[in-house]
């Protein structure tokens, strides 16, 4: 019995956390078959209190099954991978797609060789829908994980259309503005990786040194201590340095609240989105406050309910019978 006790006590927690590394093929590690991708890596950085799946799939965009040239046979949502990673019940889920769909926006010209089946293909309004869906269709899981979406990393690669203008100018600002808007963490790959040693020659993949790296990066921000609410006489307060800040209350972006400081006109759950350094993009989100008091003259009383008037009763002077009749 003793010995059956210490071997449990070895096995270690019963709970792991579920990790989904959900991505193209930067994720699922093309060109570094026989070497260990990121997700390996962050499974060993993370220990054994984690669980991590990688549910990479090369080739693959955000953009839905359905886009203006008609099918999309290079959407993720088609993919086994992406069903996997729902049915995996993940509490953090990575996603780092976008580098595909830099396609959309990198113009043919066929004399220069270019392979381009992209262009013009896909409405960039569809591209903020599409992703804002795939945040939604994670949070949404019973699992209800925490979600951390990736600025895409440095590429070029002209021949594959993958042009690192584009990623900048286009898909990380889709990205980066609908993760706001929902609330979730940001990790800023395109800031922090960009090293030339660490990419196969084609610019695009990271090679077996940049796999850890990659690595190195999520593992940090997964485990960052997050940014820190408190509540002083009904003023919310980020603690400690940030950079940005967004505010939201149930779940909703609070429009111009972007100070340290929030001062609450209403009851709910709020919390922050914040800027964690100054030298990168990233963000992290806070703990949840509940106000459920309001100070200062701003609670709201609900009024007394009103009794329905009674009519006023006339004094007589006489007597009656028994059916008002004056009897005197």
């Amino acid at each position: 019995m003793v010995a059956a006790l210490v071997a449990l006590a070895l096995a270690g927690p019963s709970f792991s956390v579920n990790v989904a590394c959900v991505g193209n093929s930067i994720t699922e590690g093309y060109g570094i078959w026989g070497d260990k991708k990121y997700p390996d890596h962050l499974q060993e950085m993370l220990g054994r209190d984690y669980t991590v799946t990688n549910f990479g799939v090369s080739s693959m965009t955000f953009a839905g099954e359905k886009i203006k040239g008609g099918d999309n046979n290079f959407s993720y949502w088609k993919t086994d991978k992406f069903k996997a990673a729902l049915a995996s019940s993940p509490n953090i889920v990575v996603i780092e797609l976008g580098t595909n769909d830099s396609k959309y926006f990198m113009a043919n010209d066929d004399s220069q060789g270019i392979y381009n089946f992209n262009y013009g293909q896909c409405e960039k309004s569809q591209l903020y829908t599409d992703y804002e869906a795939l945040i939604d269709t994670f949070a949404h899981l019973e699992s209800a994980p925490e979600i951390f979406a990736t600025l895409q990393p440095y590429s070029n690669n002209l021949e594959w259309a993958i042009m690192d203008t584009a990623i900048v100018n286009q898909i990380n600002p889709i990205i980066k503005e609908t993760a706001i808007k929902k609330g979730v963490n940001i990790i800023d790959l395109h800031t922090l990786f960009q090293t030339p040693a660490w990419f196969l020659n084609d610019s695009v993949h990271p090679n077996a040194t940049g796999a850890q790296e990659l690595a190195k990066i999520v593992n940090k921000y997964i485990t960052l201590a997050k940014p820190n609410l408190t509540e002083e006489q009904a003023v919310l307060k980020v603690q400690g340095e940030g950079y940005g800040f967004h505010w939201y209350k149930d779940d909703k972006l609070i429009e111009g609240a972007n100070e340290a400081t929030f001062s609450p006109t209403e009851k709910g759950k709020y919390k922050a989105l914040v800027k964690v350094e100054n030298d990168n993009d990233s963000w992290l989100l806070s703990n949840e406050i509940e106000v459920t008091k309001l100070n200062g003259g701003t609670t709201k009383i609900a009024p007394k309910r009103n009794k329905k008037a009674q009519p006023k009763l006339r004094k007589l002077h006489h007597k009656v019978d028994a059916k008002g009749r004056r009897a005197d």
